[in-house]
């Protein structure tokens, strides 16, 4: 919880605005920026300039309420206390169930491509995609070094691999 606020409270480059998207299971949904990792490593790995990652929770009205905080919680992030309170009075809050969904935009010039992966038990697919990683490695079918997955072509095939775990699979 505490790194949700964190992220709550973490500026937003003025660029990076809620966006509609369609999210299966979901229907059209507001996502707004948040700061996860990929959006920094995106930028240096791919060379794009401008990536933006966002978030939506399952409920609709949880999603408003958590993001209409954020003026409140930039001033509270700075007190590391005042931070942890806040947190944990989010113990208790049940944020959602266990769907998901993870869209995809890329633009360049003209041309757009989306690619969505959705399904059920999020940190349980997250699982499945370490071990598909580690199996390719430990099986000589990735280059030495230390990469992002979006680097190595040799996983572009993860999202099919997923579809015996349920997760749906569409560009």
């Amino acid at each position: 919880m505490r790194w949700t606020v964190a992220g709550l409270a973490a500026p937003v480059p003025a660029a990076a605005r809620p966006q509609r998207v369609e999210l299966p299971g979901f229907g059209t949904r507001t996502v707004h920026p948040f700061p996860f990792s990929d959006q920094h490593s995106l930028r240096r790995t791919l060379g794009i300039p401008d990536v933006t990652t966002r978030l939506a929770l399952d409920l609709r009205l949880l999603t408003a309420g958590l993001f209409g905080l954020r003026r409140v919680l930039r001033p509270v992030a700075r007190h590391p206390r005042a931070a942890r309170l806040f947190a944990g009075g989010f113990g208790g809050v049940h944020l959602g169930g266990d769907r998901f969904a993870v869209r995809v935009d890329a633009r360049r010039g003209g041309r757009q491509a989306t690619r969505v992966l959705s399904g059920r038990e999020q940190s349980r697919v997250t699982g499945l995609v370490a071990a598909h990683v580690t199996a390719r490695l430990l099986d000589g079918g990735l280059p030495p070094g230390v990469h992002h997955v979006d680097e190595l072509p040799e996983l572009a095939g993860i999202p099919d691999a997923l579809r015996s775990a349920g997760v749906s699979s569409r560009a």
